[in-house]
């Protein structure tokens, strides 16, 4: 008996090992622990250029005089291209806030009725399935803000993540949160 429990036990780490090795090696072997996401941060230099940029989908360039084109040109190449969505503090959250930039709440529908950063938009994270008109409204070259409950809460990165792969250019995550939003008596809405 303790023989046979011997060899069940061999087999069992054998068969691990293996399995173990196998997934190392396969180039679309699953990782074995959940790597965190780093969020890059945003310079507080950011809202500088936001209006002029926010406003280059809204205008014909081409229009603009010769003058102008020369300042646009330069502001053009003070921006950098985003290669992933950037994390913002409530000072700059606010100041994108004032510029009229859209917010995003990635919280539940029930989190969003309870109240939500005025004029914010709800696609929650889980189900935003269901938003994809929503989503297909929303200009993909105008900067987003995405935002949930507070710094414990992961679901702004994702809803970030999530609409960068879907082609939105200027993602930022506001990390701090509805919570610090409130705490900090900014405008807020039921």
């Amino acid at each position: 008996m303790k023989l046979k429990s011997l060899k069940i036990f061999a087999i069992t780490i054998i068969s691990i090992l293996l399995s173990l090795i196998y997934n190392h090696f396969n180039p679309n072997g699953l990782g074995l622990l959940r790597e965190e996401k780093r969020l890059n941060w945003e310079s507080d230099s950011l809202t500088l250029f936001n209006k002029i940029d926010s406003s280059f989908s809204k205008t014909n360039l081409s229009e603009t005089k010769r003058s102008d084109s020369i300042f646009i040109k330069k502001v053009e190449s003070a921006i950098e291209p985003f290669t992933e969505p950037k994390a913002i503090k409530l000072d700059v959250a606010y100041k994108l806030f004032k510029d009229g930039i859209k917010f995003i709440d990635s919280r539940s529908v029930e989190e969003f009725s309870e109240g939500h950063i005025k004029g914010a938009i709800n696609i929650p994270f889980y189900g935003s399935e269901n938003h994809v008109e929503v989503i297909n409204r929303l200009n993909k070259n105008e900067i987003v803000v995405t935002y949930c409950s507070s710094e414990d809460c992961d679901i702004s990165i994702l809803s970030g993540d999530e609409l960068f792969a879907m082609g939105f250019k200027r993602v930022y995550v506001y990390v701090g949160g509805y919570d610090e939003w409130t705490r900090n008596n900014y405008p807020a809405s039921k």
